[in-house]
């Protein structure tokens, strides 16, 4: 003969688990930091990216300070033709550079070497380099 266990299961009536408001709150605000990250990433990379423009752009106008300031100051020209559409490898930005030479600053019997380097990416920089020569 066979014996035959019966076992009841009362149920509480409460079932567990998530309601859909629940769960739909809960994407909502994964999604929402999820978002903040990715535009604290953009911001991130195009910080960066700024730096290495500007970077580039203060070795270019050094190059050219150093080309200027390797002649005899008669020989310097007062102004230079703007050099447009630099390009360097690696790099999807164009700089532009252009410089001026000012006679008797900032004192009498100096010159001062202005070089500029321009270049857009998400916005126009601009950096500036600055040097003295005696004439």
């Amino acid at each position: 003969m066979v014996n035959r266990m019966r076992f009841k299961v009362q149920s509480s009536g409460v079932q567990g688990g998530f309601t859909l408001i629940e769960v739909l709150v809960a994407m909502s605000i994964f999604a929402i930091a999820v978002l903040g990250l990715a535009i604290g990433a953009t911001t991130v990379m195009q910080t960066n990216q700024t730096g290495l423009y500007t970077t580039i752009a203060t070795n270019l106008a050094q190059d050219k300070l150093e080309v200027l300031k390797a002649k005899t100051a008669a020989n310097i020209n007062t102004t230079g033709s703007p050099e447009n559409n630099i390009t360097v490898s690696g790099v999807p930005a164009k700089f532009n550079r252009s410089w001026a030479v000012t006679s008797g600053s900032p004192a009498a019997g100096v010159k001062r070497i202005d070089i500029t380097v321009t270049w857009t990416d998400h916005t126009n920089h601009t950096v500036t380099v600055s040097s003295a020569v005696k004439e």
